[in-house]
């Protein structure tokens, strides 16, 4: 049987040449360039590998590398392009880049070596002004330019959600979609992320539970937190479950978290839902003289891969990036070949890392 749509196999090195390369033409990598395992780690290959995609760019006059040195970019501006009718993916954030990436999604690199591979042209849109309550003319003039796209969402707001709901575009959220949003969805299954973490709690003994969330949580923060008050509700009278909400503020953080630690129902385990407020967390407790786990145990939900080897280990959920990429690959692929997707969330359960900062509290003296 013929296979009914032609297609180009691709090495591992050339799909992480394709990577570099876009990625230097859209200004995702600039000057100062990571240094090999750092940018290894995010594109998920091996040092050999990223080295042999090196050597493809430099002989293109794009990078330049010196033994021992850091690869430096020569020809960071893309060349005007024609016009054309490529199918294209665009990612879309209201955030800042540097807030997206690489820290809270190192999965957009292995996406876009991904996506590079079949001959889909790749964008990253990162525009404050989509963060108000009324982006719609922004949004209009953004799809104009990308007139065959398919949108991809990150860490968007309802309004955005509701327009390209209405609008018909092709459009799927990297994420959890807002209450009464009907629109294709991938995501982590946060709510099950936070019923495991009071589980995995409860069953080490411990009955005060914080949870460490943002001011300004998303749609997959509110499910983390209902699926731990619905645990807690069904589990033990004796637990309880404290809420506390910290932005970028450290300082108030460690005064919520210091007046938590002394209240008479001091907690024993700390869950936080970002990686910026865990490891914040673990210094303070560590400085002030909290033993953990043995005072204080902590669990961190979100980790950069290239902190899992952090000492103290961490517990913590480990992100599933190949399923996510995957699943993402495929909706899209079917979006823009006009196939019908379901408006409806394919989540994926993430694997939980039993740290050295989790155990059983210490018994009271």
């Amino acid at each position: 049987m013929r296979d009914p749509l032609p297609f180009i196999r691709h090495s591992v090195v050339d799909q992480t040449a394709n990577a570099l390369r876009s990625a230097l033409y859209d200004g995702t990598l600039v000057e100062p360039m990571p240094g090999e395992q750092e940018l290894a780690g995010r594109l998920g290959v091996s040092r050999p590998t990223l080295r042999a995609a090196f050597a493809i760019l430099v002989r293109e006059g794009l990078l330049a590398v010196a033994k021992g040195r850091r690869a430096r970019i020569i020809a960071p501006a893309r060349p005007a392009a024609a016009h054309t009718t490529q199918p294209s993916v665009c990612v879309v954030s209201p955030l800042p880049r540097g807030t997206i990436f690489p820290d809270e999604h190192p999965i957009l690199l292995q996406m876009h070596a991904r996506f590079a591979s079949k001959g889909i042209a790749w964008h990253e849109i990162f525009d404050r002004r989509l963060a108000g309550q009324r982006p719609e003319a922004r949004l209009r003039q953004l799809t104009t330019q990308h007139p065959h796209a398919c949108w991809i969402m990150i860490a968007s707001t309802a309004e955005m959600q509701r327009w390209f709901a209405r609008s018909g575009l092709p459009a799927l959220v990297l994420g959890t979609t807002h209450a009464g949003v009907r629109l294709p969805s991938i995501d982590i299954n946060y709510r099950a992320v936070g019923w495991h973490a009071a589980g995995v709690g409860l069953q080490h003994g411990h009955r005060q539970l914080v949870l460490v969330m943002p001011a300004q949580p998303l749609a997959g923060d509110l499910a983390c937190r209902a699926g731990m008050q619905a645990y807690v509700a069904q589990a033990s009278p004796a637990a309880t479950l404290l809420t506390i909400s910290a932005g970028n503020d450290s300082v108030e953080l460690h005064r919520k978290l210091d007046r938590a630690l002394t209240s008479a129902t001091r907690p024993t385990l700390l869950f936080s839902l970002l990686q910026s407020h865990s490891f914040s967390i673990l210094l303070h407790l560590l400085e002030h003289g909290h033993r953990v786990p043995a005072q204080v145990s902590l669990i961190a939900r979100d980790l950069h891969p290239l902190l899992e080897s952090a000492r103290p280990d961490l517990a913590h959920y480990s992100r599933p990036t190949s399923q996510l990429v995957s699943r993402t690959l495929r909706l899209t692929q079917a979006l823009l070949a006009g196939r019908s997707v379901p408006a409806q969330p394919s989540l994926i359960t993430p694997v939980f890392i039993a740290g050295r900062t989790l155990a059983a509290p210490a018994p009271a003296r």
